[in-house]
């Protein structure tokens, strides 16, 4: 069986011959084993690259390993980092959620360093950022420190290429960095092919999982949807009397928020003079009224009263 080896494993292989720094070759051959692909024909192959990495760790000095660091400032109403093996159109998505013109190949680590978006979502944005290929050979420990950072994590796998084996290893992963599971999304694209169908069905009676078609734009409005959820805000108005509501411009909260502390957000000396509020339904002709521990729900129109 042939290698099929991408362009970019030879482009690697010219860097590995022209540098000596130990811990860059060392870098720089993981990143070669984690873009070859998995099959008979590279066997060998991949055995050559886990031997000359073992070779190399066993000569590296200790004071040459290093650690790079990248930080994303967060922006908008929420952070959320998309995650994926290479070649699963986590920049496909990131363009098409977005309206960026990130660069795509098809060849896999194109995306070498985190690159944010903002994805507008009705009347907030909210930032995503696109991350080079996750897999067990490649998870650097910036990318680790990004994903316990952020607010939400879009974990996106090729629906042609077996998917199983994806998920189980970018599961094992977060797992291995300790990322809390309630804010992990995931997402299978390429529901639009006959195989991506078939993978799908089989993946949804044992996964959670949401099917997408970065090609085809299938799926992507309840994407958005989806990505606003798992980040657990809600959207607040407030209203003044006898003004309109300004609906464009919403308080961004955490789910779970009381109207008090709502309040002490607007204004602290508001708070200690609060004496309750009045919650109107969607036509804002009818109201309620609610006190300080009333859960705000995404979408409520209050009018405070101090």
């Amino acid at each position: 069986m042939p290698a099929n080896l991408p362009p970019q494993f030879f482009e690697l292989q010219r860097k590995l011959n022209q540098i000596k720094d130990i811990q860059e070759k060392i870098e720089i051959l993981q990143e070669m084993l984690a873009i070859c692909p998995k099959h008979k024909g590279t066997e060998r192959v991949q055995e050559e690259i886990k031997k000359k990495i073992a070779k190399l760790k066993r000569v590296q000095p200790k004071k040459v390993k290093r650690e790079e660091i990248y930080f994303v400032k967060k922006e908008g109403a929420g952070q959320v980092l998309i995650l994926g093996p290479p070649n699963s159109g986590k920049t496909s998505l990131t363009n098409l959620l977005c309206n960026t013109n990130f660069k795509v190949a098809d060849y896999p680590f194109t995306t070498q360093l985190p690159t944010p978006g903002m994805l507008k979502y009705e009347n907030i944005l909210i930032q995503i950022v696109d991350t080079p290929p996750l897999t067990k050979d490649f998870k650097p420990g910036w990318l680790k420190n990004l994903a316990r950072q952020a607010n939400s994590i879009l974990v996106l796998i090729d629906l042609e290429n077996d998917p199983e084996n994806q998920l189980k290893e970018i599961e094992e992963i977060l797992n291995e960095w300790k990322i809390e599971k309630g804010k992990i999304l995931f997402v299978g694209n390429k529901i639009d092919s006959e195989r991506g169908r078939k993978s799908f069905e089989k993946l949804k009676k044992d996964f959670e999982i949401l099917s997408i078609s970065v090609k085809e734009k299938i799926g992507i409005e309840e994407l958005k949807r989806k990505i606003f959820e798992v980040l657990k805000i809600i959207r607040v108005y407030p209203k003044e009397p006898k003004k309109e509501v300004d609906f464009e411009n919403p308080f961004v909260l955490k789910r779970g928020t009381k109207l008090i502390d709502f309040v002490k957000e607007i204004n602290e000396e508001w708070a200690e003079r609060f004496k309750g509020a009045k919650l109107y339904d969607k036509d804002l002709k009818n109201f309620r009224s609610v006190g300080r521990d009333y859960e705000l729900k995404d979408g409520d129109v209050v009018e405070i009263k101090i």
